[in-house]
């Protein structure tokens, strides 16, 4: 109280003194620039395992279809790749599938595809062709997707007990574990799949199937996968292994967009619940009840048991817990799933995420960016802020196939109305849609205003 009672003295005028009046100024906005590095090419090993029971004819179609979106990240992004792929279905063991057909260089019976198999151009598109017409035209344009529409079309006549998990660690030697030191037995690896996995690459594994992975919610926790994959790189290495799954989400009342699902469940991957989203113990709910999955877009008869997918909530988690990607196997077309499970193989980055909060970024009254109250900064530093590119955030990269003429502006949508990037509210960051991709080793830069005064309670 004596305190206090000093501090209020201290505020009174005193008889005789001359007082200078204090102004208090808030401060002007200032530029944040945030520098980002894509990564560079690298070596990746991709392992697909495709569900082969007798309602998959028409995911393995719009997969073998639509693979050059896939395909063209990696040939672009210049990456080293394998890709083999196995089947569900516990009688194949993991064993990788050989192929079989027209005669292609690299691969003479290959149970895996890599840079030695051509591929001249990965934007060919067999859309609506005929399996002949398909086929003759990726034999001259990319027979390497030849190969994989050949080795993807698996079959339907596989188990219907989908044990994703296993077979996967059967193919890559992890699900017998050397007694002597606990972790996976490089040993066990089938014979056939012998120099698929390599010690020195990354690792991703993406899961295909209409139904729950074959534990469903009797099985080892999806924690326990998480250990038993991340364990084939070493200690240290966990983030060279990421699994994405293309599998059923829910239609009915689903708690957040297919989009949004791994944003959400990461806030529940740590001990403490005081950060997790809201949103979250709905979302999880909701991918336990497997049974609540949806209607495939395109199904001629929505009541044929075959057009349904269950909620592969054990696929989705595990995809989410290593930074994979997840689409919905009920979409109509896979095009941008395939474009995004490219883009996530090769390593490349497509979210960015800001180094300061969004309450600290300059958002106008009503806080939400690209809004008409926006702040416009010069992006193009031409003394004037109405030009198109400029706007509350400038952004700076290398896009894909743009050759060596260094970083510039890249505007958020493009005269066809087509978006190169957007901002992404729940996570804060900047992300890249499909058509536009940093290229490896580049560098992006992202400029915004800081707040006069942030929101943030600080």
């Amino acid at each position: 109280m004596r305190l206090l009672a000093l501090a209020l003295l201290a505020t009174l005028p005193l008889s005789g003194c001359r007082c200078t009046e204090i102004v208090y100024q808030v401060p002007e906005a200032v530029d944040q620039v945030d520098v980002f590095d894509q990564k560079a090419a690298a070596q990746v090993d991709i392992l697909w395992i495709i569900d082969n029971s007798e309602s998959m004819a028409a995911e393995q179609f719009k997969i073998a279809t639509r693979f050059n979106q896939f395909f063209n990240q990696l040939i672009t992004s210049q990456v080293d790749y394998h890709i083999g792929i196995v089947t569900s279905d516990d009688a194949e063991m993991g064993v990788l599938r050989t192929y079989v057909g027209p005669d292609v260089a690299g691969c003479a019976g290959c149970r895996f595809i890599d840079n030695t198999v051509p591929c001249g151009d990965p934007t060919v598109d067999v859309t609506g062709m005929t399996d002949s017409e398909a086929e003759a035209a990726l034999l001259d344009a990319c027979p390497a997707q030849l190969v994989f529409r050949k080795l993807v079309s698996v079959g339907i006549d596989g188990s219907s007990l989908e044990e994703g998990f296993e077979q996967a660690a059967r193919a890559l030697g992890a699900w017998d574990i050397d007694p002597a030191t606990s972790l996976p037995d490089p040993a066990t690896i089938p014979a056939e799949n012998a120099g698929f996995l390599r010690t020195e690459a990354s690792l991703y594994v993406i899961f295909v199937s209409d139904e729950e992975e074959g534990a469903k919610q009797d099985g080892p926790p999806v924690r326990y996968f998480q250990r038993l994959f991340e364990g084939l790189k070493g200690a240290g290495n966990e983030n060279k292994v990421a699994i994405a799954a293309i599998t059923g989400y829910p239609a009915t009342d689903p708690p957040a967009d297919v989009t949004d699902v791994c944003g959400i469940l990461e806030t529940t991957f740590d001990s403490s619940v005081a950060n997790d989203d809201a949103r979250a113990a709905a979302l999880i709910e909701a991918l336990r009840n497997f049974r609540n999955g949806c209607t495939d877009e395109e199904a001629d008869d929505p009541n044929d048991g075959a057009s349904h997918a269950e909620t592969g909530g054990r696929y989705i988690e595990l995809a989410c817990r290593t930074g994979g990607v997840i689409a919905n196997m009920c979409a109509a077309d896979y095009s941008t799933a395939l474009d995004a499970l490219g883009a996530n193989a090769a390593g490349l980055l497509r979210k960015f995420t800001l180094s300061r909060p969004f309450c600290a970024i300059e958002a106008g009254t009503d806080t939400t960016l690209f809004t008409a109250d926006d702040i416009a900064i010069d992006c193009d530093d031409n003394g004037d802020t109405s030009d198109p590119i400029d706007g509350p955030v400038c952004v700076t990269a290398r896009g894909l196939g743009s050759g060596d003429g260094g970083e510039a502006l890249v505007p958020r949508v493009n005269e066809d109305a087509t978006e190169n990037w957007q901002y992404e509210p729940g996570t804060n960051s900047i992300r890249f849609d499909n058509a536009y991709l940093p290229a490896p080793g580049s560098a992006v830069q992202i400029r915004y205003l800081l707040a006069k005064r942030d929101r943030c309670g600080g």
